[in-house]
């Protein structure tokens, strides 16, 4: 994972939604559970086609938009599901789910175990569509990095935003790369090359968390016209995509970006 080492040289505004929102109860989604696909995994690949049938019910069609082409094997199943969650995301609506009830069950017709997953949800229809001049180019990463090498990028917007970049691992870690502690918020200003790191005195470090030959990472950048803070402690990528798909489609701009880091 890219860590933020010291160089030793030297809101969204409240709004009233509940027009656009549609409550819907007892929607099913479900799986199979065979092969590398574990009960666990099975359960959140239920919930998600829940979700999408929760959009369904609700009027609201999938308008999938690609951020970005695969750079990696897809031999990690788990984190290439990972990076599809991100790299397809959903503009039409998001689900909130008020409750969630799942069981394991066996198909008589052909005697497979399927985890089925039911909820009682909120879909909120978004009234906007993603904004085609609201971009950002992210250059000067590399496909792969040496354990302890630097990483660094530019960011290059076409009108003003503001940025958050996560970044994923393989191995189930996540962390806000920027900003931070070390690196505060700030407005990127419009057909301005913004450079990461962002002030002298600090490197991101390529370090792999686990002790494996070589480790993916995905590095998330979501740029948005208003400063839209992520206050949640628990980072997951639960946490994250859901914090994606409650800002207005344009208000936003998702671009996803995958690496190796190696011995």
């Amino acid at each position: 994972m890219l860590r933020i080492c010291l160089i030793i040289v030297c809101l969204l505004a409240v709004q009233h939604l509940y027009s656009r929102e549609t409550r819907v109860r007892g929607v099913e989604g479900r799986s199979i559970v065979a092969g590398s696909i574990t009960p666990e995994e099975a359960e959140r690949r239920a919930l998600e086609n829940a979700k999408n049938e929760a959009l369904r019910r609700a009027g609201i069609e999938s308008h999938i938009r690609q951020t970005t082409a695969l750079s990696m094997s897809q031999t990690n199943e788990q984190f290439y599901q990972l990076f599809s969650a991100f790299s397809t995301i959903e503009t039409g609506g998001a689900v909130t789910v008020r409750n969630k009830e799942s069981k394991r069950t066996i198909d008589p017709s052909d005697g497979q175990i399927y985890i089925v997953v039911t909820i009682d949800a909120t879909v909120r229809r978004f009234e906007t569509q993603p904004d085609p001049a609201f971009k950002i180019d992210v250059q000067g990463l590399h496909r792969s990095y040496r354990e302890g090498e630097a990483v660094s990028f530019s960011v290059y917007p076409n009108q003003d935003g503001y940025l958050r970049i996560f970044v994923f691992t393989n191995n189930h870690d996540v962390a806000q790369l920027f900003p931070s502690d070390m690196e505060r918020n700030r407005k990127l200003n419009a057909r301005e090359v913004a450079n990461f790191p962002t002030i002298r005195g600090i490197e991101y470090a390529a370090i792999r968390s686990a002790n494996e030959r070589q480790e993916h990472n995905m590095l998330l950048f979501v740029f948005t016209k208003t400063d839209i803070p992520f206050f949640e402690r628990n980072i997951t990528p639960q946490t994250v995509l859901a914090w994606i798909n409650n800002i207005e489609p344009s208000l936003r701009e998702v671009v996803v970006e995958t690496f190796l880091i190696t011995k």
